[in-house]
């Protein structure tokens, strides 16, 4: 009984001496005393207990009394300066007064550190997280008010990975340049209080923030409506991002742990494949809206009855399907990206929108038909555009070409059994008098018309005659293509 009216009287005393201390809006100072009440009553206190009740069975009560004490500083102590959002600056002053009275506490033989810890662990990381959340809410609105125009040119200078990607500068747009102004104040901040038991929640919330922009342009780029301009200068702001951003993070909070923050630095890995997602993301939303103002597969009938003649061409359609790609062309020649990756990706996506089982059916589940006319017409576009886009077809789209034409083809002769027999039938044209309508064609379109196959510029005059001439000779390899009508034709 004595011993717990002591400890009882020593309680009431911390708790009077505390209602004594005025708060006058100054966190620092009112934690500082509120510490030194607190830790020096609870140093006498021991010593006290130690000369009254000398019986060892009894330092469990006062171990139980200090662990109560020290969760009711932890009480107000959280009340005065987590609740309250303070800086970082402030939280790590007050804990280090907090700090310094408890390693009073350890020269007298108790050492409470580990139980401070303890206490302000959840509170320290939730400390964290705010700040995070606070950072994304900012960047939200960086990136929502963003113009996506070029906000400034960064050196590469000092970042090889980032000047072979870029060259000397990188275009940046305004919301790159917040994230890493916002990167770099998260780790000042975090300097105040950075310790190893932090590490794993720091590295987190440097994550979520990174990967929480690079989301947020992904978002603008599937849904905004905007500008190639605009979009490609995303696309560059989202390597420049993992290629310089990150790398810039992971260095500064190198310095601030005094060591190598690995999970930071294997970001730049991980995330390097973000670019090219959104690249993809760029050629399927514009193969739709091209072909959808232009040649719109889905959407048209390949069952006209005129005669096949000599004097066909390629349809209006897939001309201005082709300028649209002359005109993404030109704006690629202002940035730093990929252009044959990406034009051979709209390429692509344009060939996987025709391919799809559900574009080759008509309301009611009747399969897609096609007229003679219609199919030659569908066979010399694809010629056409094969022709144009040259180098910049892959494998896989000039098989995807194949395959459209056998399916017009085979919907063709499956509508038409005499043709198939052979008997009565129209003729069906060979490679020969496709080329030569390509060629016919190319030589009305002019120098002006995007020419894919030696490059990414126009072809001049004086060129576009020799171009001409080499066209009779078979498909070869400097095209990377191969033409589908032989395979197609030879049914």
């Amino acid at each position: 009984e004595a011993k717990e009216a002591f400890l009882a009287s020593r309680s009431a005393t911390i708790k009077n001496r505390t209602r004594q201390l005025k708060l006058e809006g100054n966190t620092r100072l009112y934690i500082r005393e509120l510490a030194i009440v607190y830790f020096r009553l609870i140093r006498n206190t021991c010593e006290w207990y130690s000369e009254l009740f000398a019986d060892p069975t009894m330092i469990s009560a006062l171990i139980a009394w200090v662990r109560q004490e020290m969760a009711g500083y932890a009480v107000i102590f959280r009340r005065h300066v987590f609740h309250e959002m303070q800086k970082f600056q402030v939280i790590a002053s007050c804990l280090n007064h907090t700090l310094a009275e408890v390693d009073i506490l350890g020269h007298a033989g108790l050492d409470l550190k580990f139980m401070l810890d303890q206490e302000f662990f959840p509170d320290l990381t939730g400390c964290i997280r705010s700040f995070e959340g606070r950072c994304l809410a900012l960047l939200t609105k960086a990136v929502t008010g963003d113009n996506l125009s070029v906000a400034s040119k960064i050196s590469t200078a000092s970042n090889e990975n980032a000047a072979r990607l870029f060259g000397p500068q990188i275009p940046i747009v305004a919301s790159v340049s917040k994230l890493d102004e916002v990167l770099t104040d998260f780790g000042n901040e975090l300097r105040f209080i950075v310790r190893d038991s932090l590490y794993g929640q720091v590295v987190a919330s440097v994550l979520s923030i990174i990967e929480g922009v690079l989301k947020q342009f992904l978002n603008v780029l599937r849904k905004g409506s905007n500008t190639y301009a605009q979009e490609l200068a995303l696309l560059v702001s989202t390597q420049a991002v993992v290629s310089w951003v990150v790398p810039r993070s992971a260095a500064h909070l190198d310095r601030i742990f005094g060591r190598t923050v690995t999970d930071i630095h294997n970001l730049e890995q991980r995330l390097e494949a973000f670019p090219s997602s959104l690249q993809d993301v760029f050629c399927q939303k514009h193969a739709v809206s091209i072909s959808r103002s232009s040649f719109d597969f889905v959407t048209a009938e390949f069952l006209d009855e005129r005669e096949v003649t000599d004097d066909m061409a390629p349809s209006s359609a897939m001309e201005q399907l082709l300028r649209g790609l002359g005109d993404i062309a030109r704006e690629l020649d202002q940035w730093p990206l990929p252009k044959r990756a990406v034009l051979g990706g709209i390429i692509d996506c344009i060939f996987v929108q025709m391919i799809d089982p559900r574009n080759w059916e008509m309301t009611g589940g009747e399969k897609r038909k096609f007229s003679h006319y219609g199919v030659h017409c569908l066979v010399l576009d694809i010629h056409f555009l094969l022709r144009v886009c040259g180098s910049l077809v892959s494998k896989s789209t000039n098989n995807m070409a194949n395959r459209v034409c056998e399916k017009a083809l085979r919907s063709y002769f499956a509508s038409n059994p005499g043709a198939a027999a052979g008997g009565g039938a129209k003729e069906m044209m060979n490679k020969l008098w496709y080329d030569a309508r390509v060629r016919t064609a190319m030589q009305r379109l002019g120098y002006s018309f995007p020419d894919f196959g030696r490059g990414f510029e126009h072809r001049s005059q004086q060129s576009f005659e020799n171009a001409a001439q080499s066209e009779s000779a078979p498909h070869s390899a400097r095209d990377n293509t191969v033409s589908p009508v032989p395979s197609v034709t030879s049914r």
